[in-house]
């Protein structure tokens, strides 16, 4: 103690036991799916106790450093042993996007926190884990837009101030937003450029109706697109939405709007 006029007291020295807040990892899923498993450059989520301090997205530190971030928060991340990028943090859940990983089965998942590292969890890898974006959950109405003016594209239901959204209609090609497809043709090498085809097609339907897919790839960090024609002699409302690719498919209880 330092003592107003300038000295010290005398020493006292104690003994100090237990343990502050444990960061621990309680599920690992794909986003919006929600299904156990997880893809190379596909956005997922850790859900758990005490991961970070506070709640944050990497919005500012983009701007800052133009650079996707591997530390958010006093957070980072490795899946199969590689830095993983960081786009949201919270005490419950954290966002990630999957490292370039070719490794399928199963793959070591661990989080450095302020309170330490998390102990390892495993996740079973496999080569697509494909799921639609949704807006809405659980009402499952997926991210899309009309691709005419890029104009948002759902039931009015989902308008809000600055955002009005309308059905599709048949005939018009769409573009629908997903996560979990996988390696590109030719391959990505960096998460923040990397953008182009998937090696094959997915097959999409649209109310049951095979639906002509003009384009599936990756357009932005862990972000892909599918342009898709909406089929003819669909009746107005809610038509549920699937795609399959590589033997996966995306979930169920997905939906677009059609008028």
């Amino acid at each position: 103690v330092l003592n107003p006029d300038g000295g010290n007291s005398s020493t006292f020295q104690f003994t100090a036991s237990g343990t502050g807040p444990v960061s621990t990892i309680t599920a690992i899923v794909t986003t919006s799916s929600n299904a156990p498993q997880i893809a190379q450059n596909t956005w997922i989520e850790v859900h758990g106790t005490n991961l970070a301090q506070v709640t944050t997205t990497w919005t500012s530190y983009i701007l800052a450093n133009g650079v996707l971030p591997t530390a958010l928060g006093g957070v980072s991340a490795t899946v199969d042993g590689k830095a993983a990028v960081i786009y949201y943090v919270s005490p419950t859940q954290i966002n990630v996007l999957a490292p370039l990983d070719s490794a399928t089965g199963t793959v070591p998942v661990q989080l450095t926190t302020p309170y330490g590292q998390t102990s390892i969890q495993t996740t079973t890898e496999l080569t697509t884990s494909p799921a639609f974006l949704v807006l809405d959950p659980p009402a499952g109405h997926v991210a899309a837009q009309h691709s005419v003016d890029y104009s948002l594209l759902g039931p009015p239901s989902l308008d809000a101030p600055g955002y009005t959204f309308t059905p599709a209609k048949a005939g018009e090609l769409v573009v629908l937003y997903a996560t979990g497809f996988g390696q590109t043709n030719p391959p990505i090498t960096s998460q923040l450029t990397g953008q182009g085809p998937l090696p094959t097609l997915p097959t999409v339907t649209i109310g049951s109706v095979p639906a002509v897919v003009a384009f599936a790839g990756l357009s932005g960090p862990g972000l892909y697109q599918l342009n898709v024609i909406v089929p003819a002699g669909l009746p107005s409302g809610d038509a549920t939405l699937l795609a399959t690719y590589n033997g996966s498919s995306t979930q169920t209880k997905v939906f677009i709007t059609i008028q």
